[in-house]
């Protein structure tokens, strides 16, 4: 399988250095709203706190890649539980399965799509349940594991999985659980559940005991282990797959240092570091979408 790669994006540029859990305007002005309701009303500030937690954003509009939907060799529809989750194809072949993170959707995976389709591979997307053209407005890593699982079986075997941010959970949780794969390809992956949950609240700028309230709420939901179930200390040295973690420096979503712990901590794998990019762009330049093509189309 080869191909000439060709790919048409912006130059990266260095992004300037700032904290991590930064925060607009609006973002800051909730946080403080709660903050003040915390004070007089705890239950009903957790309530909304937990309501915000498990409620993904919509991708903005309009969508880099969006065209490529209306190019799809092939539209199913997934039935999970009362919703309907998208299922989108490009070509024929050994299938590549991309798993989008929170609030992302699978069309931010365009950049792969036709070169991959060139080199021979299947492209595979979905939406989870409250991303992209997904039904629902809530959902957790629970659900967008068993997605990917149900997605998989659905379209076959496996040649690989590329995953972004929290998706880099779901796809690695779906493998321990039984999907085979020879590839599984993590692009700014977070350590682990309990890390997300710090991360959100700090950029809601949420104290230390709403914090703990919300970790609270998710034992009381999910039980005690849902820290083990989504945490690569536990998860990596299980993952049989080759592996590759692509880190990059300037990351202000999910640090770098916690990519790179899930990188020390699975047997065999190995690192693609980057700067400049941040979280996003990782999903489309050319200094990582070709990297990945030549990992896949040597090993095909």
């Amino acid at each position: 399988m080869t191909a000439q790669f060709t790919t048409n994006t912006d130059v990266a540029t260095r992004l300037p250095q700032a904290p991590l859990a930064r925060r607009n305007g609006r973002v800051a002005a909730i946080g403080t709203a709660l903050q003040w309701l915390h004070r007089v009303a705890p239950h009903t500030a957790g309530n909304i706190v937990e309501s915000l937690f498990f409620s993904p954003q919509r991708l903005p509009l309009p969508i880099r890649y969006e065209y490529l939907l209306d190019e799809a060799t092939s539209y199913t529809q997934l039935q999970y539980g009362a919703q309907i989750v998208p299922v989108y194809s490009w070509g024929h072949g050994p299938v590549i399965l991309m798993v989008h993170g929170w609030s992302g959707g699978g069309i931010q995976f365009g950049a792969f799509v036709q070169p991959l389709v060139k080199a021979g591979f299947r492209v595979v997307v979905f939406d989870a349940p409250a991303h992209g053209r997904a039904q629902g407005s809530q959902t957790n890593l629970y659900e967008m594991a068993d997605v990917v699982f149900k997605v998989a079986a659905s379209v076959g075997p496996v040649e690989a999985i590329i995953a972004h941010s929290i998706g880099s959970l779901a796809a690695a949780r779906a493998v321990v659980d039984g999907i085979r794969t020879r590839h599984l390809i993590m692009l700014a992956p977070p350590r682990d559940l309990d890390s997300v949950v710090a991360g959100f609240g700090a950029t809601l700028g949420l104290s230390e005991a709403m914090v703990s309230e919300q970790r609270r709420r998710m034992e009381r939901r999910f039980g005690s282990d849902v820290w083990r179930q989504f945490s690569f200390d536990e998860l990596a040295p299980d993952l049989a797959p080759r592996g590759l973690v692509v880190i990059d420096r300037d990351d202000q979503s999910v640090p770098a240092s916690q990519s790179d712990r899930v990188y020390l901590t699975w047997p065999g794998s190995e690192k693609l570091q980057t700067e400049g990019l941040g979280h996003f762009k990782l999903l489309w330049h050319p200094s990582v979408v070709e990297p990945i093509y030549r990992r896949l189309t040597n090993a095909a």
